[in-house]
């Protein structure tokens, strides 16, 4: 089984970024939309990463708290 690392909220390019394993991608987009948080799911061909992008005016403590009880409900 493959461990998870716990997903991080960083700024680039005027952006909000979490960089995440492609295959989970959607369900990290689905899981924040359910909570009213819009994201931008960004693929690079070949990568094994993903990335959800956000505006700058979202809400940084609250979208971490949902991504650490992801991460939490997936180890």
């Amino acid at each position: 089984m493959k461990t998870i690392q716990p997903l991080r909220i960083h700024n680039s390019h005027g952006k909000h970024v979490v960089q995440i394993p492609a295959h989970r991608g959607e369900e990290v987009f689905l899981l924040l939309a359910l909570q009213g948080i819009e994201t931008t799911v960004v693929r690079k061909p070949g990568s094994r990463l993903a990335s959800l992008e956000m505006d700058q005016d979202v809400n940084v403590e609250a979208v971490q708290a949902i991504l650490n009880e992801w991460h939490a409900a997936c180890s």
